[in-house]
C-alpha cells in the first residue's frame, strides 16, 4: 500500500514539475533587465531606409484584434505626421477599420487572423489557456509578409503595438524596433506589484499568504516561456539568438512605457537605458459623438438620474460582462447606461443592434445605449458622471481625465493593478469588486458630492495630455 502511494506522490510531482517546465524555465537563476538580441542573419535581408522622399518612412505594426494598441497606433501616426511619411500595418482584426479609415497608408499582413485564433490570443493574455496561436507555421507567414513590406517601404524604423512577430522580421531587416508596452518587466513582476493586484477580501487575504504568494507568483512571472518556443525555433532560423522569455517578444531594441513613472511607482532614473516612458496613450478617436448620447444626457439630466459609462475595452471576458449589465440593470433600473460592448456581446452570439437579440439577452431597457461602433471615449465619458470600467490602462487614464469617478471590474492582474493604482493616488476612484450584486450599491457610494473625482483628473491632466508627442521626440531622437 505503501509503495503504491508513493509512487502517487512520485508521478504527481512529475506532473507539477513538467507543468512548471512548460510554463517557465526554472533554470535561470538571474533574469535579465531586458533583453539583448544577437542578430547574425545575412545581411542580404537588410532594408536601407528610403532617403528619396522629403520625410523617412515610419512604419507603425499593430494588432488590429486589440482597440487599445490600434487607438495607441493613431494617436502616435497623427502625431509623426509632420515629420514621416506614416504607413500602418496589422494582421486584420475586429479594428482593421479604424486603420483602414485613419487617411494613413495602410498594409494587410498575411495570413489575417481568424476569430478563432483571436479568440486564443486572447485567452493566452489572460491565462485561461496555454494553446498559443503562436505556432512555428503562422510566424513564418507572418514574418515573411513582413519582410515583403519593409522591402516595399523601407522604413526608416518599426514601431509594433503588441505584434510579436516584429522582434523577428525587424531584426532580420536590421530596423531599429520601437515597441509599446504598458508597464516594464520589472513592474510587471514586481511582487509588491503582484500582491497590490491581489483582492483586499476572500481566503489570501484572510490567510496572510497575499506575500509568500505574490513572491512565488514574481519568481514564475520572471521566467515564463510557454509561448516562445516556436519563436526560437524560427529565431534560430535566422541566426537570431536572445529570444527566450515572453518579456523579450514584448520588447524591442527601444522600449517605451505609456505610463507616468511617478504614478506607477517607478524611478525613471534607475531604468535600462533602452527603456523610457512618454506618458499616457489612450483612445482619441475622430468622431462626434453620436445623437442617442445627447438623449440620454438630456433624459437623465431631467430626471435626475445619472448617466453611466460602461467600458469593457476590447479585452473584457464576455460572460461577466453581460452578467453585470444585467445586474446593473435590474438594480437599479432608472438608471442611464451607455455600453460600447457591442463587441464582446457578438462572441455572445448576441447582435446588440436587434431588439428581439437585446431582450431575449435580458438588455432590453430605453435606458440603455449599446453603439454598434466604438466611440470617441474621450468625449462621451466627460458628459458621464459614473463609470464602470474593466481596469485597462488606457481606459483608467481617460476617466481620470475626464473627471469621472469609477468602480473597476479587473479582469486579469494588469488591470487590478491599474485599479489599485488609481485608488491609492487619488481616493476618487472606488476598487473593483469580482461579486456582481455589489456594483452597483458601490456605484451609490460614488455619486455622493465628496467622492467626486475632477480635482485627481486636474492633477494629473497635464502628464496625460503628451504622451504620444514624447513617443515621438524619441523616435526622431534615434531615427
Amino acid at each position: 500500500m505503501w509503495r503504491s502511494l508513493c509512487a502517487v506522490l512520485v508521478a504527481l510531482l512529475a506532473c507539477l514539475f513538467g507543468l512548471l517546465t512548460f510554463l517557465v524555465d526554472p533554470w535561470i537563476t538571474d533574469p535579465p533587465r531586458h533583453h539583448q538580441v544577437d542578430v547574425r542573419t545575412a545581411t542580404d535581408y537588410a532594408v536601407t531606409a528610403d532617403q528619396t522622399g522629403k520625410l523617412p518612412v515610419l512604419l507603425l505594426m499593430t494588432e488590429a484584434v486589440n482597440a487599445a494598441m490600434v487607438t495607441h497606433a493613431l494617436l502616435v501616426a497623427d502625431a509623426a505626421r509632420p515629420f514621416f511619411q506614416v504607413h500602418l500595418a496589422s494582421f486584420g482584426g475586429a479594428y482593421a477599420k479604424l486603420l483602414e479609415e485613419s487617411g494613413f497608408a495602410y498594409h494587410v499582413l498575411s495570413p489575417v487572423w481568424t476569430e478563432e485564433q483571436t479568440a486564443a490570443i486572447y485567452a493566452v493574455d489572460q491565462f485561461e489557456s496555454f494553446s498559443s496561436p503562436y505556432t512555428k507555421e503562422v510566424l513564418q507567414e507572418q514574418i515573411s509578409s513582413s519582410l515583403q513590406l519593409y522591402s516595399k517601404i523601407a522604413p526608416s524604423a518599426v514601431v509594433a503595438f503588441f505584434v510579436l512577430s516584429a522582434s523577428i522580421s525587424a531584426r532580420i531587416a536590421r530596423l531599429p524596433l520601437f515597441v509599446d508596452m504598458s508597464m516594464t518587466r520589472e513592474t510587471s513582476t514586481d511582487p509588491r506589484a503582484i500582491a497590490v493586484s491581489m483582492p483586499d477580501s476572500g481566503v489570501v487575504a484572510k490567510l496572510g499568504l497575499r506575500t509568500p504568494l505574490s513572491h512565488m507568483a514574481s519568481w514564475l512571472m520572471k521566467r515564463l516561456n510557454f509561448i516562445t518556443p516556436a519563436f526560437e525555433a524560427v529565431a534560430r532560423e535566422w541566426n537570431i539568438t536572445g529570444i527566450h522569455l515572453v518579456w523579450d517578444l514584448m520588447e524591442g531594441d527601444y522600449t517605451v512605457i505609456s505610463d507616468i513613472p511617478s504614478w506607477a511607482g517607478v524611478d525613471a532614473a534607475a531604468l535600462p537605458p533602452q527603456v523610457t516612458y512618454v506618458g499616457p496613450l489612450y483612445g482619441k478617436l475622430k468622431k462626434d459623438i453620436p445623437k442617442e448620447v445627447l438623449q440620454l444626457r438630456e433624459r437623465a439630466t431631467s430626471e435626475k438620474q445619472p448617466l453611466v459609462w460602461f467600458a469593457m475595452g476590447s479585452s473584457g471576458q464576455p460572460p461577466l460582462v453581460l452578467a453585470t449589465l444585467r445586474e446593473l440593470l435590474k438594480q437599479q433600473p432608472k438608471w442611464f447606461i451607455v455600453a460600447p460592448v457591442h463587441a464582446l456581446l457578438a462572441k455572445l452570439k448576441i447582435n446588440a443592434s436587434d431588439a428581439s437579440a437585446k431582450a431575449e439577452a435580458g438588455l432590453d431597457s430605453p435606458q440603455l445605449y449599446i453603439p454598434p461602433e466604438l466611440l470617441p471615449s474621450q468625449k462621451v465619458e466627460p458628459l458621464c458622471d459614473l463609470a464602470l470600467t474593466h481596469g485597462g490602462q488606457g481606459t483608467v487614464h481617460t476617466s481620470m481625465c475626464s473627471g469621472v469617478p469609477f468602480v473597476g471590474v479587473g479582469m486579469m492582474p494588469e488591470q487590478d493593478l491599474n485599479i489599485r493604482l488609481a485608488v491609492n493616488k487619488g481616493r476618487r476612484a472606488a476598487r473593483g469588486t469580482h461579486f456582481i450584486a455589489d456594483i452597483a450599491p458601490f456605484f451609490c457610494t460614488l455619486l455622493l458630492p465628496h467622492t467626486c473625482g475632477k480635482p485627481l483628473a486636474w492633477g494629473i491632466l497635464g502628464a496625460l495630455a503628451f504622451g504620444a508627442a514624447r513617443f515621438l521626440l524619441w523616435l526622431k531622437h534615434i531615427c
